[in-house]
């Protein structure tokens, strides 16, 4: 398997992550969207790990090293991938709404997953959603699971690209909703 591979894995639970935070309440009949949420955290941070195992040999393993270095957090021996994919899942701190600070600008501009667009579609008039947003301890604060999990995606896809394993095709193939980060 290759890193555009592995990368159009993490894309796909992304958009089940942004689809479960549209939605409101749980994808499947069997566990709640707190579940859910750690569960994706789970696969995507594990995509994005395999996509990084995939690079060694053209990115070479002392960039990828580093790479994962400057994310121990997330990626490293004891960070939040190694925990939720050999332990226990992680369980999610919050679940609400954490205003941004006063001097965040977040420019979403992911496209709308499908599952929403489908539902969307089969709804008579306007459908108003109130939820929760899902949020993990990191780094010692509350961080939102499907901005950190985007955001991981986007800078692991700039990485590879800059090192010629993925190139600008592959990249806007495996874009999750609209190809780009926020701004």
């Amino acid at each position: 398997m290759s890193s555009a591979d592995k990368l159009a894995e993490a894309s796909f639970f992304l958009e089940l992550l942004d689809a479960l935070e549209n939605r409101k309440r749980p994808l499947t009949s069997g566990a709640t969207a707190a579940m859910e949420v750690s569960y994706l955290l789970s696969a995507v941070l594990n995509s994005l790990y395999s996509a990084l195992e995939q690079a060694k040999p053209i990115a070479g393993v002392e960039a990828v090293k580093a790479y994962k270095a400057t994310r121990s957090a997330l990626l490293g021996g004891q960070g939040v991938r190694n925990i939720t994919i050999h332990e226990k899942h992680v369980g999610i701190d919050h679940s609400g709404y954490i205003p941004p600070p006063g001097n965040a600008v977040n420019f979403d501009l992911r496209k709308t997953p499908r599952l929403i667009q489908e539902e969307r579609a089969a709804s008579k008039g306007v459908v108003v959603r109130m939820g929760a947003k899902h949020y993990i301890e990191h780094e010692g604060k509350l961080t939102d699971v499907t901005e950190l999990c985007f955001r991981q995606f986007y800078e692991l896809r700039a990485f590879l690209s800059s090192r010629g394993i993925v190139t600008q095709q592959d990249a806007q193939a495996d874009s999750p909703a609209s190809g780009g980060p926020a701004a």
